[in-house]
């Protein structure tokens, strides 16, 4: 399959190129309050821009590492997507890991900022701070989360340099580091594999070209995003143009989410059909 005009060789623009491509079509989809709502492709790339900027004024520079520890929820999305748009690299942590499994990840990356999504995934972070010399920043998706918070990098962002950003932008190469995601080696710690953007750009494509997911497809994503799988899938929905809903947080309600938000596609390991 021929590569999109609209795709980069990298996916550092990703969320702004979908919504050139894609606009007022749903992107993601969530759960408030008891209640289903959505974001366009557009109003996902201003809040990645937002988002970035942010990050830029917090002084995250060009390749620096950035850790996310958080369930999976458009936060997550839209945090990755930011700090790729800043230039700096993203590394998932799994929301169930341990305080010194999260100390080995952040210390291992040299992460110079962490985004919480709570309070419970702070108190981690802050019981083996001392150990991280690096470490500079704590981000909270919900209050509490950090010393500052999304929304309020959101709202710095807002009055931030968009050249900067695309001059950031377009300074990524498709060698460049994109994510680092950490998995299991045979034996000692978990190992970080180092993922480029250009390794990212093309599975963009070939998901597409295979029908991996297509432009009419709904996808239901209750998979930890530190996992490549879901990844894949969140990388796949932006280049095909077709919407994530995200689940509310709690397993047991995959099934009642599914009959009320009824997805095309369930990404899902063999435990849940167990």
């Amino acid at each position: 399959m021929e590569r999109s005009t609209m795709q980069p060789a990298t996916v550092a623009g990703l969320a702004r190129q979908a919504a050139e491509r894609f606009g007022d079509a749903p992107s993601l989809r969530f759960k408030r309050d008891d209640a289903w709502q959505e974001m366009t492709f557009a109003q996902v790339a201003d809040a990645v821009d937002e988002l970035a900027l942010g990050l830029v004024d917090l002084g995250i520079a060009p390749g620096e590492r950035v850790a996310i520890l958080a369930n999976t929820r458009p936060e997550w999305t839209i945090a990755a997507m930011a700090i790729s748009a800043a230039g700096a690299v993203i590394v998932p942590i799994y929301p169930t890991n341990s305080p010194e499994e999260c100390l080995w990840v952040v210390g291992n990356s040299g992460a110079r900022a962490v985004v919480a999504e709570d309070a419970a995934q702070l108190a981690k972070i802050e019981q083996v701070r001392g150990e991280l010399p690096e470490l500079q920043h704590t981000i909270g998706i919900e209050s509490g989360g950090g010393e500052t918070t999304t929304d309020e990098l959101r709202a710095r962002g807002r009055g931030g340099d968009r050249e900067e950003l695309r001059r950031r932008q377009a300074a990524v190469q498709p060698d460049d580091a994109w994510i680092f995601i950490y998995t299991s080696g045979t034996t000692g710690p978990p190992k970080g594999v180092v993922l480029t953007q250009g390794n990212a750009a093309t599975l963009g494509t070939i998901v597409v070209g295979l029908d991996f997911i297509r432009r009419d497809d709904l996808s239901y994503l209750y998979l930890p995003l530190a996992h490549v799988f879901a990844q894949t899938v969140q990388i796949g929905s932006f280049e095909a143009g077709t919407a994530i809903v995200y689940f509310s947080g709690d397993t047991k309600q995959i099934i009642p989410e599914l009959t009320e938000t009824h997805p095309t596609y369930l990404p899902s390991v063999p435990r849940i059909f167990e």
